[in-house]
């Protein structure tokens, strides 16, 4: 299972960095490339680490949960996680990130990565058969 995550991981790296751009063209100020770049730089550590473990739990946690639709408790779980990421930068390092609300660009960035991730980790459980 750590192997897919990683492979999931790696295949979001790729994905995360273009789509982010179009889907918020002007929250940079930057140009497409450069957001690419942007975006590919914040992305690696926060999608390795953050999002590796965030899935791994989220496997573990809708394994033991007692409803139904496992995956629809992992993927709640995923885009939770993805929201609640820049509670911990927000709250040390810049609280002004919060004037906007709890749903601001951040929160939403972090909501769409989660979503790209969750969506590749279960194409990828579905062509290894692990779901």
């Amino acid at each position: 299972m750590l192997f897919q995550k990683i492979q999931s991981a790696l295949i979001s790296l790729f994905i995360i960095p273009v789509v982010l751009p179009f889907l918020f063209p002007e929250a940079l100020g930057l140009s497409y490339g450069p957001s690419v770049a942007i975006y590919l730089l914040y992305a690696i550590p926060i999608v390795f680490i953050y999002g590796t473990f965030t899935s791994l739990l989220s496997e573990y946690i809708s394994q033991k949960t007692p409803f139904r639709s496992k995956r629809m408790t992992s993927l709640v779980f995923h885009l939770i996680a993805g929201w609640l990421f820049v509670l911990p930068y927000g709250l040390m390092f810049d609280p002004s990130i919060f004037e906007t609300g709890v749903l601001n660009f951040a929160s939403l960035l972090g909501i769409c990565s989660a979503l790209v991730f969750y969506t590749v980790d279960q194409l990828l459980g579905h062509h290894f058969n692990t779901l």
